[in-house]
């Protein structure tokens, strides 16, 4: 996707440069260089490759800018020069900017959602915890089976898991960056526990949790190592192997298919590899706990 909104300053920045290679014969930079500049002098469209990689050079280049070409010799100090011939630091805002929106978006369509249920247990207390992941429990998801292996949670990113209500973010209760959402592995699986907030969400979670309205979880994660094993007579069985990033667990008042999306384009893969045609999406429910104690 081109993009051709990238800021002013950026522009002056490469011609700056520009003018300073046509004035002086400058040696500095590559050939990608000077075409980046001449693009943002000309306030051409800019590619979305390129713009990674602006991102990537203003990012590691910065610390070579000096803030003037020559030095007090009337030698070229070509970071400078060519900090600039990329658009210098309003590039790399905006470059940084459009690079956040593009990982947001990737994680966004590589996410996937498991949901849970089972009977509901009550407890005292204000505590709600539950396993959003069970770990060698085969999963019939329709169009294939699924399982969870042990070790998959392993250097899993969970810096800033939300427990969300609903899936709602504007319903937050509880969060690992904040400490109030605590994820443990055991050996059944993934667990996770919170203390229910004195919101409005909060007290409607606990009431519905004691009056057992809500018999569903689920969770939000992308996969970074899967398996597929094709079986004679049966569907195949896709195994997940280390879990890249895990988004949220949210208790849910409504049952709900899983989302297999994702799963079945890693699937359609493998059988157009294979020369096979891949089957049709139905997706069944898989089974879990959630507890307030």
């Amino acid at each position: 996707m081109p993009y051709n909104d990238y800021p002013q300053a950026a522009t002056n920045n490469a011609k700056r440069a520009i003018k300073h290679r046509e004035d002086n014969g400058s040696d500095c930079g590559t050939s990608v260089g000077w075409e980046t500049a001449r693009i943002l002098a000309n306030r051409e469209s800019i590619s979305h490759d390129r713009t990674v990689r602006a991102y990537s050079f203003l990012s590691r280049a910065k610390v070579y800018d000096q803030g003037k070409y020559f030095d007090d010799d009337g030698n070229e100090i070509c970071g400078s020069i060519m900090y600039d011939a990329w658009g210098g630091d309003a590039m790399l805002t905006w470059a940084k900017r459009k690079y956040d929106e593009m990982e947001n978006k990737n994680h966004n369509t590589e996410k996937e959602v498991r949901m849970f249920a089972s009977d509901m247990q009550l407890g005292d207390s204000n505590t709600a915890y539950g396993y959003a992941a069970l770990f060698n429990s085969t999963t019939d998801l329709g169009s294939f089976d699924e399982m969870i292996e042990p070790g998959a949670f392993d250097g899993t990113d969970m810096a800033d898991v939300r427990a969300l209500f609903n899936h709602d973010p504007n319903m937050l209760l509880a969060r690992t960056s904040s400490g109030t959402l605590k994820l443990t592995i055991d050996e059944k699986g993934l667990r996770y526990e919170f203390d229910i907030p004195d919101t409005t969400a909060g007290r409607d979670l606990k009431e519905l949790l004691a009056r057992g309205d809500i018999s569903q979880s689920s969770f939000g994660f992308t996969i970074d190592k899967e398996d597929w094993e094709e079986r004679m007579g049966t569907k195949p069985k896709r195994k997940i192997k280390k879990v890249k990033r895990l988004f949220d667990v949210s208790p849910v008042t409504f049952p709900a298919y899983t989302d297999t999306t994702v799963a079945l384009r890693s699937l359609d893969a493998m059988k157009e590899i294979q020369g096979e045609e891949a089957p049709k999406d139905t997706p069944l429910r898989d089974q879990a706990e959630v507890f307030l104690i």
